[in-house]
């Protein structure tokens, strides 16, 4: 047993972690209760990382705080971040931001899936509900945009030091074996992974993910059965023309805001949609879902088509899309990636609609 670890924080190493069955933990007094609460919002101790192991004591507040600090398993302080402006300050954290930080995944995923979220819950019913309790009545925090959840993604864990003690303490719980560890050490670190804080991590190409439009550069790393890679695009928007008639002069109007989006393989069809595609050709597309900022300057709503529409790129009389053949080049796919894809949107039952689990 590692140094600093006492026998109540080992929790049962489970099949399954993330939302499933709960252990309910022996009833506290009221007195405990208020004690181990106001415990843990001074020192900030977090002992458990799987939510149905968790204790009143890894309740930790991070309300009103920009930098604030927690211990991981009585391991060294790490610092946690809500959200940072390069070249500005911390936004703290939002108030009333009480509650339990667990490890998040889902099943079937490669090394290196998986995240640290945050659960906020009502303290006022701690004398009434257990620490899993008060867990599955909680919500999680969601990240300064308000779009999805706040979170550390495990990638963060091997390329920041200052997370060292969650994925220490991740492994000493067993919530990941030392095998998986090993092997998304060495993926992340062929990957050249020093700069994923600043990229959108998609834990498989079937994700969804929220970004903002127009952007110039949309920095991601993809996570594959076979391997971890960075990649990007450029230029990427998308324009719409209110009330006109397609072929129309009138001025297309180039939306600003956040938008949810995901990868898609899309067959050319006969009207001209790609610039420089043949016929028939399949092509790697993304796909917008939803605009989160509908409104405009002008007073009329940007609105989606039925089924959403094809992120453009500099001209807005063509869709943006990427060559099967560069997408392999550059990692954006790979063997197993793309038949995810082809099952999702070449299949004979397939649907644009469809939407994979994210």
């Amino acid at each position: 047993m590692p140094r600093n670890y006492s026998l109540n924080t080992v929790s049962t190493v489970r099949k399954t972690h993330g939302l499933g069955s709960t252990q309910l933990l022996r009833p506290m007094s009221r007195s405990a209760v208020q004690h181990d609460v106001v415990r843990s919002r001074h020192k900030r101790i977090v002992s458990n990382l799987d939510p149905s192991c968790l204790k009143m004591s890894d309740i930790v507040d991070l309300s009103g705080a920009g930098q604030p600090s927690v211990r991981c398993g009585g391991g060294p302080a790490t610092q946690l971040h809500y959200h940072y402006v390069r070249g500005s300050h911390y936004t703290p954290f939002p108030p009333n931001s009480r509650g339990f930080l667990y490890y998040h995944s889902r099943p079937g995923l490669p090394p290196g899936a998986g995240e640290i979220r945050f659960r906020v819950v009502d303290s006022g019913l701690a004398v009434s509900h257990s620490a899993p309790g008060l867990f599955a009545n909680g919500r999680d925090l969601l990240e300064h945009s308000g779009y999805k959840p706040w979170h550390i993604h495990m990638l963060q864990l091997y390329t920041t030091r200052n997370y060292d003690p969650i994925r220490q303490l991740l492994l000493f719980q067993g919530l990941i074996g030392a095998a998986r560890d090993r092997e998304t050490e060495q993926r992340v670190s062929a990957a050249n992974l020093d700069k994923v804080g600043g990229s959108t991590i998609l834990d498989t190409i079937s994700d969804t993910f929220v970004m903002q439009l127009p952007i110039q550069t949309l920095k991601l790393s993809i996570i594959h059965d076979e391997c971890i890679v960075p990649a990007s695009s450029r230029k990427l928007y998308w324009r719409d023309r209110p009330g006109t008639a397609e072929g129309s002069d009138a001025h297309w109007r180039v939306y600003q805001g956040s938008a949810v989006v995901r990868f898609e393989l899309k067959k050319r069809e006969t009207n001209n949609m790609f610039y420089r595609v043949k016929e028939g050709e399949v092509v790697l597309v993304l796909r917008i879902l939803k605009l989160l900022d509908q409104a405009s300057p002008d007073g009329v709503p940007f609105r989606l088509p039925e089924g959403g529409d094809l992120i453009q790129g500099l001209s807005p009389r063509f869709y943006w899309y990427m060559h099967l053949d560069k997408a392999r080049k550059y990692g954006v796919i790979t063997p197993s990636s793309l038949k995810i894809l082809e099952e999702l949107y070449l299949g004979d039952n397939t649907s644009t609609e469809k939407s994979p689990s994210s």
